[in-house]
């Protein structure tokens, strides 16, 4: 997945309210986006009725009735039409903070994630990147949408928390149908997903055991098999961090250790966690403790819990 573009990518904060980044949309045949594009928000969509072509990452899937398909961000697509069909799509926009201001719930609904943002990854045109949901779930997720709109139309007092609420209940059922998806899928297909999203656990490790030396976002990311830039999207997701801040963080960690369990000086510590310059090193610090190093030292190593809980 590279991270040079050919096509406009949309800021969540030009498409979406920065304080409540949610959105949703009826599509059709008059007002689909037939142009090539991406965004940084997360985007489901449901095919309330007729059917449509999707193109995304280079391949085209026909989408009719019932069918519930995810674009993470960054990825390209658009809509064509079907000869001279004509559809209703739901389409809902959303920043996962919109759901939890922690974001890091998310990462507890692992088929989820696993359906929105690991699966449109894989290039197998085999996996396709959409589920087609029973009738009966049909009937409950077109309910809930109905709830969503009107919510968003008319924009009662509550209607964040029912929106909320209602998105909640959406990722939801969403993910425990993926995972009844993926059941009846072969085993090979099962890894496919399972080695991707190992590959971004496995960069996570990578930094934590690697920090000391001089990393760049461009060969971590390459570790996850993500671009640069959607690599750090999944850590802010799944760790609360981007990259820079998580990487500051074990450095942070690993320094109180050293500054609290070792002789070396504060200029050798810097240096065994990844900084070359002592200033650097001591302003991060500082920014992250609130103390100096040297203070920090000197007030024993009990400090380290109230730090990094």
């Amino acid at each position: 997945m590279p991270d040079h573009f050919d096509y406009p990518i949309y800021a969540y904060k030009e498409m979406l309210d920065e304080q409540f980044p949610f959105k949703i949309e009826i599509r059709n045949r008059s007002s689909m986006n037939r142009v090539l594009h991406a965004h940084e928000h997360l985007q489901l969509c449901y095919m309330m009725s007729g059917s449509c072509l999707h193109s995304a990452a280079g391949r085209q899937y026909v989408l009719t009735k019932g069918d519930l398909f995810s674009i993470p961000p960054y990825q390209e697509h658009r809509l064509d039409p079907r000869d001279d069909m004509d559809f209703v799509m739901i389409q809902v926009d959303f920043m996962p903070h919109a759901v939890n201001e922690s974001l890091r719930d998310m990462t507890q609904m692992q088929t989820f994630v696993d359906f929105a943002y690991i699966r449109p990854l894989i290039p197998e045109t085999n996996l396709m990147p959409k589920i087609t949901l029973p009738p009966a779930t049909q009937s409950v997720v077109e309910n809930l949408l109905g709830v969503l709109l009107t919510e968003w139309e008319e924009r009662e007092e509550g209607y964040r928390l029912a929106i909320k609420a209602e998105l909640l209940r959406l990722l939801v059922i969403t993910g425990r149908q993926y995972k009844r998806y993926v059941e009846t899928q072969s085993q090979q297909e099962r890894q496919k997903v399972a080695k991707h999203r190992d590959a971004f656990n496995e960069a996570i490790a990578y930094m934590r055991t690697h920090f000391h030396e001089d990393l760049h976002l461009d060969e971590v990311a390459a570790k996850a098999w993500m671009a640069p830039s959607y690599f750090s999207y999944m850590l802010k997701l799944t760790q609360g961090k981007s990259y820079i801040e998580l990487l500051s963080s074990i450095r942070m960690q690993a320094s109180m250790e050293l500054l609290a369990e070792s002789a070396l000086s504060i200029s050798e510590i810097a240096t065994r966690v990844g900084y070359n310059h002592i200033s650097h090193f001591n302003r991060t610090f500082k920014k992250h403790t609130g103390v100096t190093p040297g203070d920090y030292r000197k007030s024993g190593s009990g400090m380290k819990s109230s730090f990094f809980p």
